[in-house]
């Protein structure tokens, strides 16, 4: 199957892009990859990436992942994955970057956690 994505906005401030098929070396992977580079430009400074349709990620699609995650942290906001499979958190496993992405099991989660960090900075702030 094919890569596809879908971009989602959830108030106030937080990008939602969820994939589905295969995130592996291709052309589909260099249009997401755009998109990324676009909503980064555009301002997602909160985004989570739900892999929960996705089947299968190589190497090429664990850069961009990694690639991503650093764009975000460097622009000082919140990068989450959501919805990994047992192949993708294995993927994860052995390439040691489960210890620096912020892995949920959903894309609930995933939101709620981006929302309950900006509770507690307005809290800390205030």
């Amino acid at each position: 199957m094919m890569l596809a994505t879908e971009v989602f906005q959830f108030e106030p401030d937080i990008t939602g892009v969820s994939c589905a098929g295969r995130f592996t070396l291709g052309t589909r992977l260099s249009e997401t990859e755009a998109l990324f580079n676009s909503l980064i430009r555009q301002g997602a400074r909160k985004l989570v990436l739900d892999l929960t349709h996705v089947e299968f990620v190589d190497s090429a699609g664990l850069g961009i992942i990694m690639r991503l995650f650093g764009e975000i942290e460097q622009r000082r906001g919140h990068f989450r994955v959501a919805g990994a499979n047992d192949q993708v958190n294995r993927l994860f496993e052995i390439t040691h970057t489960k210890a620096i992405l912020a892995i949920d099991p959903d894309l609930v989660t995933s939101v709620r956690k981006l929302l309950d960090a900006d509770a507690t900075a307005a809290s800390v702030t205030a």
